[in-house]
């Protein structure tokens, strides 16, 4: 049975006597990553009330699907290793694409780029998206070091550029699988690679430049941007534009870029997915159709400045965000971008244990 929207919402309104509440599971400890505006309008159209919880990293999430029942009807995985491991071990349920009309908006890009995690597209909708590069402080950077190489990746992985900013504070993010794969672009080797010669070289590196890091991090990178605690930090794109925006509002003195760099970056997504043992699948597909909406990505990536793989909402963005390279790069640009690939056991075993060791500081040099 196929319904127009009008039909959705009476239908929708009749069964929510009996299920009201959709449980929606979704990354961001610093920010709301969907506006509670988008939420009310969702509750105001079908009589669906939102449940709206946030996680702080994809571990946290995974460790809830897989221990099962974990009461969400909607979640948001990062593609790249996690969902399709995520779906090799069943947690998902299969889409009804019937019920969702608004698909027809995705992205040919990213429809394209997911087939590797999600073939055929049947467990996951590709919604958020962004890259994966580095932000600076400019005036703290040039103030000690005039000609720094602010569009390569020299600036985080080569000991004697990333050396002079250790007082000023660098950062990495706080996954493995964001770092590794940065690290071999850097050393002009493939950042998909399964080969553990190549993850033992970059783990040799991540050592070198070890002593310089100051701690990993993950969204709270960007507040440490703002405040000044941080000059250099490995980054997702829409988290620099969120400290763009506090740096701004809060009146600091400083600018703060963002860079993809020369050396290639990586392509991050975050997808929709059902969990196999949802509450509520009916309400959960009601909801991911909403979001697919043109006008309704375009009202998130407008509050939130994070892209959506959603092709049809381009002419609701507003120009400064639709216009802005480092969130929208071109498409040249964009076809250099890799998505981290989920790996084989005992690569995943040893890029876990290399990176215990490197977060434990110098001493682990003699451990690695």
């Amino acid at each position: 049975m196929k319904l127009n929207w009008s039909e959705k919402q009476t239908f929708l309104k009749k069964s929510s006597a009996l299920i009201i509440i959709i449980f929606l599971l979704v990354w961001g400890t610093l920010y709301g990553m969907i506006p509670d505006s988008v939420l009310r309008q969702f509750e105001a159209e079908t009589g669906i009330h939102v449940r709206y919880d946030l996680y702080d990293g994809n571990e946290i999430l995974e460790a809830k699907l897989l221990a099962g029942k974990s009461g969400y009807d909607i979640v948001f995985p990062s593609a790249s290793p996690y969902l399709e491991r995520q779906i090799r071990a069943g947690v998902f349920q299969k889409l009804d694409k019937s019920r969702l009309e608004n698909l027809q908006h995705l992205d040919s890009e990213f429809i394209e780029r997911m087939q590797i995690v999600d073939p055929g597209l049947n467990y996951s909708i590709p919604f958020f998206w962004g890259t994966i590069g580095f932000a600076y402080v400019e005036e703290t950077i040039l103030a000690r070091m005039p000609d720094a190489p602010v569009h390569s990746y020299r600036m985080l992985f080569d000991p004697i550029i990333v050396s002079k900013f250790r007082s000023c504070g660098v950062t990495l993010l706080d996954e493995a699988v964001d770092v590794y794969p940065a690290i071999l672009s850097f050393l002009d080797r493939d950042p998909q690679s399964s080969d553990l010669n190549d993850l033992k070289m970059a783990q040799q590196h991540l050592l070198k430049i070890r002593p310089f890091i100051s701690r990993f991090l993950g969204q709270r990178f960007a507040n440490e941007l703002v405040s000044g605690e941080v000059c250099v930090a490995q980054a997702w794109s829409g988290d620099v534009q969120i400290a763009q925006e506090q740096a701004r509002e809060a009146k600091r003195k400083t600018t703060i870029r963002y860079v993809i760099p020369e050396e290639g970056g990586t392509l991050w997504v975050d997808a929709m997915c059902i969990p196999k043992d949802a509450p509520h699948p009916g309400n959960a597909h009601a909801f991911a159709d909403f979001l697919m909406r043109p006008e309704i990505s375009a009202a998130i990536t407008n509050s939130t400045q994070f892209p959506i793989a959603n092709r049809g909402a381009q002419p609701f963005i507003k120009e400064e965000i639709r216009n802005n390279e480092t969130l929208y790069p071109r498409r040249d640009v964009l076809g250099k971008l890799k998505l981290d690939k989920i790996q084989n056991r005992r690569y995943e075993e040893t890029r876990t244990r290399y990176w215990f060791l490197a977060k434990q500081g110098p001493e682990a040099r003699k451990q690695g």
